[in-house]
């Protein structure tokens, strides 16, 4: 199952960098795994805590934390009765910031941007989105 699970997911990020030019705007974007998306939102929030304590340091435990609400509220999931890290709209907007800035795509982006394409990405709309929650790395440039 783990690697149907995979091969979906890869199928889906061919399946982009084909038809990159109708999802992004630069032929340039670097897509993200599961890991980069990690340090992107470790790095969010320790400049968010440098912004409101000063100290540029965040806790394993609150990036987790963060992660699982970040991914549940970009999929769509529930999340009422989850735990939200304090001033986690602030993380969220440095988050998003700092993808765009570097112009980087995580792989929720790729996975609703290419939701978006009707005919040529109707398969991977039945990639479970818990299949985000844990990912290889992908961490790959686009390139025609």
């Amino acid at each position: 199952m783990a690697v149907f699970n995979q091969k979906s997911v890869l199928d889906m990020i061919k399946e982009f960098r084909k038809n990159w030019r109708a999802l992004c705007n630069s032929e340039r974007t670097t897509l993200c795994g599961a890991d980069s998306m990690l340090l992107a939102l470790q790095l969010s929030m320790a400049e968010n805590n440098k912004q409101h304590s000063g100290e540029f340091t965040v806790s394993l435990s609150d990036v987790l934390l963060t992660w699982k609400y970040l991914l549940h509220e970009k999929l769509n999931l529930p999340v009422e009765n989850m735990d939200v890290t304090d001033h986690y709209e602030d993380v969220r907007k440095i988050y998003d910031d700092f993808l765009k800035n570097s112009n980087m795509l995580d792989l929720i982006d790729v996975y609703q941007k290419c939701g978006a394409l009707t005919s040529n990405c109707e398969n991977y709309n039945t990639i479970p989105p818990g299949n985000f929650q844990c990912g290889e790395k992908v961490d790959r440039k686009i390139y025609p």
